[in-house]
C-alpha cells in the first residue's frame, strides 16, 4: 500500500492509523448472526463496565489474535487476524461482550485503556480453539484486576503522561489474563441470555478449554519494542 502524504505528521498519523489492531466494523449485538452451519465462529465474554474517562468511548480494549502454537506467534497482522474486544457500553449485552472471530487457534494479546497504555501478556497468556459454527464462552474477565494492574504499571514506570502518537505497552508480566473458571451454571446462563437478548445467534454454545502460552513481541516502524508489531519472533525472541 502506498501512502500520499502531503506533511510529514500527517504520514505518522497514518502510518500508526495502519498499525492499529484490525477490528471489523462491529456489528450491533443484536444484529450479529451465527448458525452451526456458519463458516464463522464466535466469542463471548463477561465484563465489568465502567464510565470511561473525557473523550473516550470504552472502558478498555481487549486485543485477541491468531496464534501459531509451535512457533509461539502471533499470526495476526494489522490487516487482519486479530480482533478487538471494546467495552463500550452498547456493546455490553446483559453485561457480556460478543465478537466474530474466523476459525482458529487464539491467544489473548492485551488488555488497554484510553488507547495509550496496554499491558502486553507476551509472558503469560491463555489460548483457546475457535470452531466454526461454534460460541466460545471465555469466561468472565477480571476486568477491574486489570485496570488497577495497569495503573500501578503506568505509576511504576513514569509513564503517566504520553504525548502525540505516544503509547506505552508493558511488558513481560508475570501473570497472564485473569478469568473466572466457567461452570455449567454459567454457561446456561449464557445460552438464556443469547437466546433472549441475540436471537439470530443459534449455534451451540460451549465452554472454552484454555492452555496456557507465550509469544514473542514485535516492533515499530522505528524499532521500538511493541506488543503485536511489526517483524515478531517466537516467545524465545523476547
Amino acid at each position: 500500500m502506498t501512502l500520499n502524504c502531503n506533511a510529514k505528521l500527517a504520514c505518522i498519523a497514518a502510518i500508526v492509523a495502519l498499525a492499529a489492531p484490525h477490528a471489523v466494523q462491529a456489528k450491533k449485538p443484536e444484529k450479529i448472526e451465527l448458525a452451526a452451519d456458519s463458516e464463522m465462529a464466535a466469542v463471548v465474554i463477561k465484563a465489568d463496565h465502567w464510565d470511561p474517562a473525557p473523550n473516550m468511548k470504552s472502558a478498555f480494549k481487549l486485543t485477541l489474535s491468531t496464534y501459531d502454537e509451535v512457533a509461539q506467534k502471533l499470526t495476526g497482522k494489522p490487516f487482519g487476524g486479530s480482533e478487538l474486544i471494546e467495552a463500550k457500553k452498547k456493546n455490553f449485552v446483559d453485561g457480556y461482550l460478543i465478537a466474530l472471530v474466523k476459525p482458529g487457534r487464539w491467544v489473548f494479546q492485551s488488555y488497554s485503556q484510553q488507547d495509550r497504555w496496554a499491558l502486553c501478556f507476551n509472558a503469560s497468556t491463555l489460548q483457546f480453539e475457535a470452531k466454526a459454527g461454534e460460541v466460545i464462552y471465555l469466561g468472565e474477565l477480571d476486568s477491574r484486576f486489570h485496570r488497577a494492574q495497569l495503573s500501578a504499571e503506568t505509576m511504576k514506570s513514569g509513564k503517566y503522561i504520553i504525548s502525540g502518537s505516544g503509547f506505552a505497552d508493558f511488558f513481560d508480566l508475570s501473570s497472564g489474563p485473569r478469568l473466572h473458571p466457567v461452570d455449567e451454571t454459567q454457561l446456561q446462563t449464557v445460552r438464556t441470555s443469547l437466546a433472549e437478548h441475540t436471537p439470530k445467534i443459534t449455534a451451540p454454545v460451549r465452554a472454552v478449554e484454555y492452555s496456557p502460552a507465550a509469544f514473542g513481541t514485535g516492533s515499530t516502524l522505528w524499532g521500538q519494542r511493541k506488543c503485536g508489531g511489526y517483524f515478531a519472533k517466537g516467545a524465545e525472541g523476547n
